[in-house]
Formats: structure tokens, sequence, C-alpha cells
């Protein structure tokens, strides 16, 4: 659950869809004007090394958003939590991933580690984790219902943990009518929308990072 072995060692100027060919917008992408190269440790996260002595740094977790597909290293959500509150902030994002595997991993971290603090940046809701793997689709659970109610389930299972986690959601995860019905139950869940966009034209990139990391730093580190 905490290394990604593929990635392990990683690097290169491109990655994902942050790319000429793949990208969303090629104007936009020709005219991004921030150097970006990726470099995963040896977990298999874009990140610096972990330290040896984990007991009081913050956990990251999500996807591509949280990655910073787009976004130089240093403009990563994680990235300005760690220098907007002092203490070491962990990036486990990885690219596809989905939120049975987020789930899963916030599960192992809190059973190794006994974390203060996790943030949760949920990933889109039609993903699923089918024989250890993620995919886009599972053709056995399909669906806005099956989504939303594979979502909860996994939001409830990591939710009465026994540590302080903030949930966040990814933009366009899921339909706005189904996002404003699990607002009414779960208030504190923050559905997030783009304000700006990296590189690959589809990402998020430092305008939304920041806000992400100053509502932490102020419902956690006043």
């Amino acid at each position: 659950m905490l290394v990604i072995d593929d990635k392990i060692k990683a690097s290169g100027e491109y990655m994902s869809m942050d790319n000429p060919t793949d990208c969303l917008d090629k104007h936009h992408f020709n005219n991004y004007k921030k150097v970006i190269s990726y470099d995963y440790n040896s977990r298999g996260f874009r990140d610096n090394e972990w330290p040896e002595d984990l007991s009081e740094v913050v956990w990251c977790l999500g996807d591509s958003f949280t990655v910073g597909i787009g976004q130089p290293q240093s403009e990563t959500w994680p990235a300005i939590l760690e220098k907007k509150i002092k203490k070491r902030c962990l990036n486990l994002g990885e690219d596809g991933c989905s939120n049975d595997t987020i789930a899963l991993r916030t599960k192992n971290i809190v059973d190794q580690f006994n974390p203060s603090l996790i943030v949760v940046m949920w990933s889109y809701f039609h993903r699923r984790r089918v024989n250890g793997n993620n995919v886009q689709h599972d053709k056995t659970d399909f669906g806005d219902q099956e989504d939303m109610e594979n979502f909860l389930k996994n939001f409830e299972s990591i939710n009465l943990l026994p540590t302080r986690i903030v949930h966040f959601v990814i933009p366009k995860a899921f339909t706005e009518e189904k996002n404003k019905i699990i607002k009414q139950k779960y208030q504190d869940i923050i559905f997030l929308k783009n304000l700006d966009y990296a590189r690959d034209g589809h990402h998020f990139d430092i305008k939304t990072s920041n806000i992400i990391a100053e509502y932490t730093q102020r419902r956690f580190f006043r």
C-alpha cells in the first residue's frame, strides 16, 4: 500500500497526460512558463525521501491531482501545505488511484503509524480497485448510484478511524446533483473546483493548491 513499484525512482520531463500530445490544451501547454520535472522517491511517490521519524508528519493521499500532474513539485498542495505549517507533509498521490485504494492506504497508515492528521483528496467516483489494480470502471459495479454508494462506503470506513482527517474531493469527480446530496449529509467534505489549470490543461495549478493548504492550515494549525 505504501510503495508504488513501477514508479520507484522514476524521473522525466513529462508524465501521464502532461505531454505535448495528450494535454487538453496545446496552446496553454506551449505557453506555460514554469519548469516542470517529475522525480519519484524510493517508495514510488513524487516527493522527497521520507524521514526516519514519521511520528509528526502529515499524510497527504490522493490521485494525480495530489501527485501534481502538470505542476512543479514545489507547487503541489502537499508541498505548499508543508511550507505553511512547517511540518513534513508526505505526498502519497498516485496517478489513476481509485477511492478503494485511497481508503485502504489510509487504513494502512493508521494501523502502522498512529498519525495525528491525514488529508485525503478523493478521486473520481467511477474508479475501482479490482484484483489489486486501479481501474477506470468495474463492469460488475457500474452506474451513478453504484458510484455514490462505493464512495460513501469508502468515506465512512475511514471517517470513523481514530485520527483527524480532512476530506477534499477533486474537481468534477461526480455530478453536481449527487455532490449536493452527499454534502447535505457530510458537511465537512470539501468539493473542489479548478481555480486555475496546470500545464496539461486538466489538473489544477497553484491557486487551487493554495486554497487547499490554507483551508487545512486554518482548520488545524491556527
